[in-house]
């Protein structure tokens, strides 16, 4: 389990377990031959950030959208207000390799318009503590285990998130390039994330997809050499390179220690639009930018 703070966001991730939840968790939508794709409004929050308005015993609350969280997250208001007495343990590891172990709350439940997401279990993090100055606050950091059993769109740039229905996937990925995934079950086979591939004279590495991560890209020290990046220099370096499948990938990288190859940030992905089968395992890419550099 990675667990990561950038502009005061935390992010939680993984420790690795395969388990197939999607018939116990995840978004739930109407279905049938003349079900259309369903839209989720998407607003910026925190510089690079996004995030979506549900309810939650009626009430409207700001829910952010993690990719690379994994693992759902809600704040201690949030478990109060839903009458969960956390307990228990999760335990993971920030991007760094330090520990943090979280209470749990089980059988959540909130709603947005046109979709309800039933979760089994969920984190509980106390970020509000540490959001930037002027943030409003959040009820929950949201992970891809919220959409179990979906084909997720991420339109970034439009403020979307798209449910999508076998018919509007089918259009959808038409003039998209499907590329390499590696999923990953974790925190005891509750959290999903993924991780797109990415090809070097010495092998193919991971590099996580994460909208939580204000960092365009983060690469581990041990792999930055066969990036032809300097693996002791401190701050940003240009990184000018394709995806397995032939994505441009192009922007400031930062070089660091990590338990895993590296992450791709909110400031890439901002400028694609990215589609998850969650039930096939599949990711495809349309790249609405030449250049991401920043």
């Amino acid at each position: 389990m990675k667990i990561k703070m950038h502009s005061a966001l935390m992010i939680l991730g993984t420790l690795v377990l395969a388990q197939d939840l999607a018939s116990r968790s995840g978004a739930s939508q109407a279905s049938g031959p003349k079900a259309r794709a369903l839209e989720i409004a998407l607003e910026p929050y925190a510089d690079s950030h996004w995030a979506f308005r549900a309810a939650v015993k009626g009430h409207e609350e700001l829910f952010v959208l993690d990719t690379g969280g994994g693992l759902t997250a809600i704040s201690p208001q949030m478990a109060a207000e839903i009458g969960c007495e956390p307990w228990g343990q999760l335990t993971g590891f920030r991007m760094r390799g330090d520990r943090l172990d979280l209470k749990r709350c089980d059988n959540v439940a909130f709603d947005a318009p046109g979709f309800a997401i039933r979760l089994p279990t969920v984190g509980i993090w106390d970020f509000n503590k540490s959001l930037p100055p002027g943030a409003a606050p959040i009820a929950a950091n949201v992970g891809l285990d919220a959409f179990a059993g979906q084909v997720i769109t991420l339109d970034f740039a439009n403020r979307k998130l798209i449910l999508e229905t076998p018919a509007s996937l089918k259009t959808r990925i038409a003039n998209a390039t499907e590329v390499p995934a590696h999923f990953i079950k974790e925190v005891e086979g509750y959290s999903t994330t993924f991780a797109i591939g990415l090809d070097t004279s010495n092998g193919r590495v991971w590099m996580n997809i994460d909208s939580g991560d204000d960092v365009p890209i983060t690469v581990g020290r041990h792999i930055a050499a066969v990036l032809s990046l300097d693996p002791e220099k401190r701050g940003p370096q240009p990184l000018d390179t394709s995806l397995a499948g032939g994505v441009a990938l192009r922007g400031q990288a930062y070089v660091t220690d990590l338990i895993f190859d590296g992450n791709i940030g909110s400031p890439i992905i901002s400028r694609w639009v990215l589609t998850i089968d969650l039930v096939r395992q599949r990711i495809w890419i349309a790249d609405t930018s030449q250049d991401v550099h920043k």
